[in-house]
C-alpha cells in the first residue's frame, strides 16, 4: 500500500484515503504528495489537492447528476471513487497554489481602471478640398515609384534565422488550435476509423472518452460529463472510469453501442459475442469469440499424446492443425504428404 500525504478530519475522509492507497499509481501518488507544477499568471506554481477540496468537488459533480431532471439521486461508491481518483489525477482542476519557495501563491490585486470624465470634443469643420494641377499629380507618382523601389529593395532581403524560427512558431501554435494536441489527433483518428464506435482511450489510470459519444454515454449511464484541454479553442466533453472497473462500465456501454478500447499499443475492437485485438504498430488482427476469451489464458493448447500408440499421436497432431492448411498441402503432396 502507497503512503499518501493527505490529512483526514472525519470518516469520509478516512474512506477516500483509503481507496486511493490502494488503487493510486505511482505517477498519482506521487501527484498527490508533491503536487504538480503549473502555468499562471506568468509564474510557476505548484498545485496542491486535499480532501478537503475533493468533498467540495464531489459536491459538485453530485449536484449536476440531481439536475438532471431528478429531485434526487443514490450515487454508487464506485461513483464516487472514480471522482477521486479523477479530482487528484485531473491537472487542470486547481487546488491550493504555492510557490516554488513553498509560501501560498497569492494572486496580485485587480487594479480597477482609473476612470476619467469625459469632455466634449469640437468638431473642426471640413476644409474646403483643395485643387490640385496637373502638375503636383506627376510629383505625387514620383513618389509613388520611389516608395515602391524601397519596399521592393525590403522584400529581397533574407530572413534572419530567429525570423524563421519565429515563424515556425506561429505555424505550430496556429496548426494546434485548429487541430488540438497530438493525443486529441491520434484520438480523432482512431475514431475516424472507427465512425459507428465509442473509443475509450487509456490514459494514466482511467479510460476516457471524448466529444459526441460521451455525451450519449454519460445521458446513458449517468456519469457525470466533464471536460478536457485538448489545445483547442474550447474543452472538448469527456467522460472517464478508473482503470480497474473498465470491464464493469465496457459491458453497459457495449448494451447500446460498439466499442473500440485503446490500450498502450493495442486497438480492442469490442461488439456483442465478439472481440477483435489489433496490433497498432504491425495490423495484426486476431479475432477471439466470447468462449474463446474466456478460454484463452495466453498459451496454445498441447495436443495430448499416449504413450507407445502411433495413431493416436498422427490424429491428435491432425487435429491441431488448420483444416484449410492441411487441404492445401494435401492438393500439392497427395499421397506422398505424411504427418510427423
Amino acid at each position: 500500500m502507497i503512503e499518501l500525504n493527505l490529512t483526514t478530519s472525519c470518516e469520509e475522509h478516512e474512506i477516500i484515503k483509503t481507496y486511493l492507497q490502494e488503487n493510486a499509481s505511482k505517477e498519482l501518488a506521487d501527484k498527490i504528495n508533491n503536487g504538480v507544477r503549473i502555468e499562471k499568471d506568468g509564474k510557476t506554481l505548484i498545485n496542491k489537492k486535499t480532501l478537503d477540496g475533493f468533498m467540495n468537488y464531489a459536491q459538485d459533480e453530485a449536484r449536476k447528476i440531481a439536475e438532471k431532471g431528478k429531485n434526487y439521486k443514490a450515487v454508487h461508491h464506485s461513483v464516487v471513487f472514480g471522482w477521486a481518483i479523477h479530482y487528484f489525477e485531473e491537472d487542470s482542476i486547481e487546488g491550493t497554489l504555492y510557490n516554488e519557495d513553498g509560501t501560498e501563491y497569492k494572486p496580485a490585486p485587480v487594479k480597477k481602471p482609473i476612470t476619467t470624465p469625459s469632455k466634449s470634443v469640437a468638431i473642426p469643420k471640413k476644409k474646403p478640398e483643395t485643387q490640385f494641377s496637373l502638375f503636383d499629380l506627376m510629383e505625387q507618382q514620383d513618389a509613388v515609384k520611389v516608395d515602391s523601389t524601397k519596399s521592393e529593395n525590403i522584400d529581397d532581403e533574407e530572413p534572419s534565422e530567429e525570423d524563421i524560427q519565429e515563424a515556425m512558431k506561429i505555424v505550430a501554435e496556429e496548426e494546434m488550435k485548429s487541430k488540438g494536441s497530438p493525443l486529441y489527433q491520434k484520438y480523432i483518428e482512431i475514431q475516424k476509423q472507427y465512425p459507428n464506435y465509442a473509443i475509450v482511450y487509456r490514459l494514466g489510470d482511467f479510460y476516457e472518452v471524448f466529444g459526441e459519444n460521451a455525451i450519449k454515454i454519460s445521458n446513458e449511464l449517468d456519469l457525470t460529463l466533464t471536460g478536457r484541454d485538448c489545445g483547442l479553442k474550447e474543452r472538448i466533453p469527456m467522460i472517464g472510469f478508473p482503470y480497474h472497473v473498465a470491464d464493469t462500465y465496457i459491458d453497459k456501454i457495449l448494451k447500446f453501442t460498439s466499442v473500440v478500447v485503446v490500450d498502450n499499443k493495442d486497438i480492442i475492437v469490442k461488439e456483442k459475442h465478439k472481440s477483435t485485438n489489433i496490433d497498432i504498430e504491425t495490423g495484426e488482427i486476431f479475432d477471439l469469440t466470447e468462449e474463446e476469451m474466456r478460454e484463452f489464458d495466453g498459451d496454445i493448447y498441447e495436443p495430448k499424446y499416449i504413450d507407445g500408440d502411433d495413431d493416436n499421436e498422427i490424429i491428435d497432431t491432425a487435429k491441431s492443425l488448420d483444416k484449410e492448411i492441411m487441404l492445401k498441402l494435401y492438393d500439392i503432396l497427395g499421397d506422398d504428404m505424411t504427418i510427423a
